[in-house]
């Protein structure tokens, strides 16, 4: 099932939305879509991104979980699921995503750079260095995002 033309339109609105941190408009844009589209992948998607600028926790977990248990093999899912239930729940309970997703995906920066800030808040310095060492090796850019983090403020003098 694809989109209509008038469809395709409220949704790329709705994206400009979220990127302007726009929520309740791009929620209207997604209300101007016909209801039997309401759970294609890129609505979904849109939804995520609204909640988590909304901090509506535990709707984004809903919506990410759907998305990971649909498409396992985009790395993004279990990133945003482990972001949701993070603040819906516990750092311990994210750190258990993404220890299952850095298996599935070995070659994805963003999870290791969030496991080292989930590590680094659990005290755990070593191991959040570990990590964060894995994720600039994956991606260099990784570095510079830390410098600027303060999940990793502790780790702030290393990376110089």
């Amino acid at each position: 099932m694809s989109l209509e033309s008038e469809d395709i339109y409220h949704l790329r609105a709705a994206q400009g939305y979220v990127e302007l941190g726009m929520y309740e408009d791009a929620i209207a844009e997604l209300g101007e879509i016909a209801s039997e589209y309401s759970d294609l992948d890129e609505l979904i998607a849109v939804r995520i991104a609204i909640h988590g600028g909304k901090k509506e926790w535990g709707s984004m977990q809903t919506e990410a979980k759907k998305m990971l248990d649909r498409d396992p093999s985009n790395p993004q899912w279990a990133i945003s699921l482990a972001y949701a239930t993070r603040r819906a729940q516990t750092i311990e309970a994210a750190k258990t995503i993404l220890l299952d997703a850095v298996e599935k995906h070995p070659d994805e920066a963003m999870i290791r750079y969030n496991l080292a800030c989930y590590e680094c808040q659990l005290g755990k310095l070593e191991t959040a260095k570990e990590y964060l060492d894995q994720a600039v090796t994956l991606e260099p850019k990784c570095r510079m995002i830390a410098m600027e983090d303060s999940d990793l403020e502790p780790l702030w003098g290393a990376l110089h």
